[in-house]
C-alpha cells in the first residue's frame, strides 16, 4: 500500500472515530483567524470536522504572516466583534489580557471537567496560557527553542554551555581547517528576537530581567554575565557565523540544511522540514533535538507555545468555547496533531505513534517538563522586551559593553514599571 494510501487510510479511522465524540448542539456561526502555516492549515481540517460532525458552522481566515499581528490587535482594541477567536503565540496575551481586549476563560475551563487540564499539559504551558492567575488562551501548539545538533559529528549532546563551546569550535574551521561545516553554532540574534533567544541562557546562569516578585534585574551580575556569554560566541570564540546578529529563524533552517552550522538553537518547528528527505537530504537523517545545555543554574529550554484567545467583545463565545473546549482537548488535540499540529498532552506527545514521524517528541516533552520557561507575564510586557531589545541591540552591535547598556536598561525599566 503506497504511503499516501496508508495516510488516507489513517486519516479516515481518525476522523470516524472522532465523530462519536462530538455532540452536536444548535450554536451560532463563529469565526477564527490564524496566520498562514501548519497550525493554521490543521485549524482549517480540524473545524471542518468539527462542523460535519456538529452541524456548527466554524469559519476559518487564513491571513498572510505580515501584518497579521497588527491587523487583530487593531480589531481587538476597537472593540469589533467581527473575530471570535485568534490563534497565535501564548506570549502576546499578558498585553492583551491586561488591556481587557481578552475574554477571561476561567468559568469555562475549572467548571468542565472532561476538558481536563490538569492531566498531561505541562505546566510550563498552562502558565502562558494564564495572565494574573486566569485563563485567557487554550492551548493548540507547544513549540519550543532548544539545542538542535549533527549526530554525525558531536559524539553526544553538550551538557553544559562551556561544552557547547568546545563541541562547536571543533567544528568551526577556523580551528579546525577539516570541519565539514564552516561554523559550529547559530542562534537567531536578530534585535527583534534576541530577548527569546537569550532565554535559556539567562535562566541557566541564574539570570532574569524581572523577577517573580516585579522587580529589575537586568543588571544584575549572572543576567550580565548569562549575555556576555551569548555574545562571546560570536565575538570571542567566533564559533558562528559573523551575520548572526541578523539571523532569525529562516537564516538558522538554511544554515542547518545546507551543513553550514553544526548545531543551533532551533524551533521544534523546523524539525519536519530538517528531517525530511526531501527538504533537507544533506541532513535530514543526522539531526537530534534536545534540551538545551546547562549552565550554573540548571538546564533550561525556551517554550513557546501557541494557543486561541478569546475576543472579549464576541457575542458568540458559548459557541466558541465548545469548539475549543474539543479542539484543545484530548480527542480534538488528536486530530488536530493528525493534521500537522503538535498538541501539548502528554497523552498525544508521548504516544508512540507519532515517535516515527516526530522523533523528537519524547524530548520536547522532557525538556518542557524538566526547565520549561516562557515568556514574560507581565501586564507591560511587550514595553519590556522593546526596552531590552534596544539595549541589547546596542552590545551585539560593539556600541556598547553588556554592563553599560544593562545599567541603562535597568533604569529605563524601572522609570517605565514606576509608571
Amino acid at each position: 500500500m503506497s504511503k499516501i494510501k496508508i495516510s488516507l487510510f489513517l486519516v479516515l479511522i481518525v476522523l470516524f472515530s472522532f465523530s462519536s465524540l462530538i455532540i452536536a448542539q444548535d450554536l451560532p456561526e463563529i469565526t477564527m483567524w490564524a496566520k498562514s502555516g501548519p497550525e493554521g492549515t490543521a485549524l482549517e481540517k480540524a473545524a471542518a470536522v468539527y462542523e460535519e460532525n456538529t452541524g456548527n458552522s466554524v469559519k476559518v481566515e487564513i491571513m498572510g504572516r505580515s501584518g497579521y499581528r497588527s491587523k487583530y490587535r487593531t480589531v481587538l482594541m476597537s472593540g469589533s466583534s467581527e473575530v471570535d477567536g485568534i490563534l497565535d503565540v501564548a506570549y502576546t496575551v499578558p498585553t492583551l489580557a491586561a488591556g481587557g481586549f481578552l475574554a477571561n476563560m476561567d468559568e469555562y475551563v475549572n467548571n468542565n471537567e472532561d476538558y481536563n487540564y490538569t492531566q498531561g499539559l505541562p505546566e510550563a504551558v498552562q502558565e502562558e496560557m494564564r495572565f494574573d492567575g486566569s485563563w485567557y488562551m487554550l492551548p493548540t501548539d507547544l513549540s519550543a527553542e532548544s539545542m538542535v545538533y549533527r549526530t554525525d559529528l558531536f559524539p553526544q549532546a553538550p551538557e553544559t554551555w562551556s561544552e557547547l563551546v568546545e563541541y562547536a569550535k571543533e567544528y568551526t574551521q577556523k580551528y579546525n581547517e577539516d570541519s565539514p561545516t564552516k561554523y559550529g553554532y547559530a542562534f537567531c540574534g536578530a534585535p527583534n528576537v534576541i530577548h527569546g533567544t537569550w532565554r535559556s541562557m539567562r535562566y541557566a546562569f541564574g539570570g532574569r530581567i524581572i523577577n517573580d516578585e516585579g522587580e529589575v534585574m537586568v543588571d544584575d551580575p549572572k543576567t550580565i554575565e548569562s549575555f556576555e556569554f551569548l555574545v562571546d560566541l560570536k565575538r570571542k570564540h567566533e564559533v558562528t557565523p559573523p551575520d548572526v546578529t541578523s539571523w532569525d529563524y529562516p537564516e538558522v533552517l538554511t544554515a542547518l540544511q545546507e551543513g553550514v552550522v553544526a548545531s543551533a538553537s532551533f524551533f521544534t518547528a523546523g524539525m519536519p522540514i530538517l528531517t525530511n528527505p526531501d527538504e533537507s537530504p544533506k541532513v535530514y537523517d543526522k539531526i537530534k533535538f534536545v534540551a538545551q545545555p546547562a549552565g550554573p543554574a540548571g538546564s533550561f529550554t525556551r517554550i513557546n507555545p501557541l494557543g486561541i484567545m478569546v475576543n472579549a467583545s464576541s457575542e458568540r463565545k458559548e459557541a466558541t468555547w465548545e469548539f475549543l473546549k474539543w479542539l484543545t482537548g484530548p480527542e480534538g488535540g488528536e486530530l488536530y496533531t493528525e493534521f500537522g499540529g503538535t498538541n501539548p498532552r502528554e497523552s498525544i506527545i508521548m504516544n508512540e505513534k507519532w515517535h516515527e514521524s516526530r522523533p523528537w517528541y519524547p524530548d520536547l516533552y522532557e525538556a518542557t517538563k524538566a526547565g520549561g520557561v516562557g515568556s514574560l507575564n507581565h501586564a507591560k510586557s511587550s514595553q519590556i522586551t522593546d526596552t531590552f531589545n534596544k539595549w541589547a541591540g546596542r552590545v551585539l552591535n560593539g556600541n556598547m559593553t553588556t554592563e553599560e547598556a544593562f545599567n541603562e536598561c535597568a533604569e529605563e525599566l524601572r522609570d517605565l514599571l514606576d509608571q
